[in-house]
């Protein structure tokens, strides 16, 4: 049976997060560095300042909820969850 769209989706947000997230030993979170290169490649058409040097940072202080300096699967669903609300009120406005 084929999948439905949004099972779909959300079945590439997980490998997306998966590809990333095992470029290091810590494979269950994303480092700094590895969401530095997650949001450059996958989300440059979405975000305001893709080259803000201080881009990332401004991500890791919003999505890191328990400082640990790594973002985990909750974390980066939630970053996702923004970026499309953030796109999507964009859109809206036109």
């Amino acid at each position: 049976g084929s999948m439905s769209t949004l099972l779909e989706n959300i079945f590439a947000i997980i490998n997306l997060f998966k590809q990333y997230s095992k470029k290091d030993k810590n494979t269950d979170t994303l480092s700094k560095k590895e969401l530095k290169e997650l949001l450059e490649k996958e989300f440059r058409q979405i975000l305001k300042n893709p080259d803000d040097p201080d881009m990332v940072d401004v991500f890791m202080d919003h999505l890191d909820i328990d400082h640990n300096k790594k973002i985990d699967f909750t974390e980066f669903l939630l970053m996702v969850f923004k970026l499309a609300q953030a796109y999507y009120e964009s859109t809206r406005k036109e």
